[in-house]
């Protein structure tokens, strides 16, 4: 398989939203899973026990990705671990709140920013200096549909959630290229808007791919590509995944 010794640290692994379908795709494809969760262990011990089905290992990390310092505290307990962290998916994020900017709340702005930036800001300082010790490596974050301009969103959505996501968009095509020549790429996936899906919808588009109506694993299978020796030349894109109304 694509993946076969590749180690995966997938953050907010324990939802009913894209980071589960993706830790269920790379492990699919031959990784072992790194599973970030932040409260609920038992929703992340249900899809634990789909990888280790899918005959992969996975390690249970429990960390708030907001806070660098719990992130970076998980990298290197996960390196000790598994010996090495290959891939980093940055799926975890802030909160889609619909309001005019008058009336976001300070608290609510910062909250947003830190679930947005912070946690991607901790995910790579973290992992990079593995992946540049070990000359390989493939960092993915989940952006947003247009969110550089944000001609999509207003007057149906938030205006902090997609600058959050535009700042990933950024880090990828700032950082990606500094790190060709260590063998690291860094790039985003930008969805547009995307249901959820119950937890044995996701297990079995994970098994069987995706088809119809855009759902998690269509986002999920390409972030598998990126992650691949194929991939070895996408670096610094933010790669849209449109669904049927997104134009």
């Amino acid at each position: 398989m694509e993946l076969d010794g590749r180690v995966a640290l997938v953050t907010g692994a324990s939802g009913g939203g894209m980071g589960r379908s993706i830790a269920l795709t790379l492990a699919r494809d031959g990784a072992d899973i790194v599973l970030n969760y932040r409260s609920n262990v038992e929703r992340a011990k249900e899809v634990a026990a789909a990888i280790e089905a899918l005959g992969r290992t996975v390690y249970l990390h429990q960390a708030d990705t907001e806070d660098p310092d719990a992130v970076f505290a998980m990298v290197q307990a996960a390196e000790s671990e598994c010996g090495h962290v290959d891939i980093a998916i940055c799926s975890a994020g802030g909160a889609w709140k619909v309001q005019d900017f008058v009336d976001i709340e300070p608290d609510h702005w910062r909250a947003v920013m830190r679930g947005e930036v912070d946690s991607a800001y901790g995910l790579i300082r973290a992992t990079l200096p593995g992946m540049r010790k070990r000359g390989w490596g493939r960092i993915v974050m989940i952006g947003g549909l247009r969110a550089d301009d944000w001609t999509y969103g207003p007057p149906d959505g938030p205006l902090d959630y997609p600058l959050g996501k535009a700042a990933r968009h950024w880090l990828a095509r700032t950082l990606g290229p500094r790190e060709r020549a260590n063998g690291i790429t860094i790039n985003a996936v930008a969805p547009g808007p995307i249901e959820h899906v119950e937890f044995e919808e996701a297990l079995r588009l994970a098994k069987e791919g995706p088809s119809g109506e855009i759902t998690p694993q269509h986002v999920a299978e390409v972030i598998s590509y990126l992650c691949s020796r194929r991939a070895a030349h996408v670096n610094g894109a933010i790669v849209p995944v449109r669904g049927s109304d997104a134009v």
